[in-house]
């Protein structure tokens, strides 16, 4: 291969990076929220963020919890409770966490990665599922993957609360 060559293929393989990177616009999961977003944000505080017009559901009865999902990124969806980001959720592989586990993910690839910090359970509906939870230093939130047959289905950033009543709560980890 002469040098005029593998600059080319170097070039090429340059700007394929830079296309699949920009595919999810830099967002990855952490453990406190995605991208630009935190978790415990407004939606007044969101919307600038993310250049979005969410706004509260119209039924007083869906107000205290509902869905919300950035126009950019359709597989990724906000849980707004009370009010405010209380989780964060990815149905689909192109936002990564922080260490690059992503939807279809194996789970032995996930507690490779995490290593011992990652709590393994059994998932409550899925016969051959389980729950992978890794938390933050200050146990305050975490990343929760929810697996079936060894693979990854879906990946959530959550806050943790240890006394709530809302149902919606029955879906963050160490419940």
């Amino acid at each position: 291969m002469t040098s005029a060559t593998a600059i080319r293929l170097l070039g090429f393989l340059l700007v394929l990076t830079a296309g699949i990177s920009q595919a999810t616009n830099g967002w990855v999961i952490r453990e406190d929220g995605a991208g630009p977003a935190k978790i415990g944000m407004s939606l007044s505080q969101l919307n600038p963020t993310l250049h979005e017009k969410f706004a509260m559901p119209k039924a007083k009865d869906s107000q205290g919890c509902f869905y919300v999902k950035p126009t950019k990124h359709p597989h990724v969806s906000f849980m707004i409770e009370n009010g405010r980001l209380a989780r964060i959720d990815v149905d689909s592989a192109g936002t990564p966490t922080v260490q690059g586990i992503q939807v279809g993910d194996s789970e032995q690839h996930a507690l490779e990665v995490y290593g011992p910090n990652l709590r393994v359970e059994n998932h409550k509906y899925i016969p051959e599922g389980h729950y992978l939870t890794i938390r933050s230093k200050d146990n305050r939130y975490g990343i929760r993957f929810e697996t079936d047959n060894g693979f990854e289905l879906s990946t959530r950033a959550v806050l943790k609360r240890s006394n709530t009543s809302s149902a919606a709560n029955n879906t963050r980890y160490g419940q």
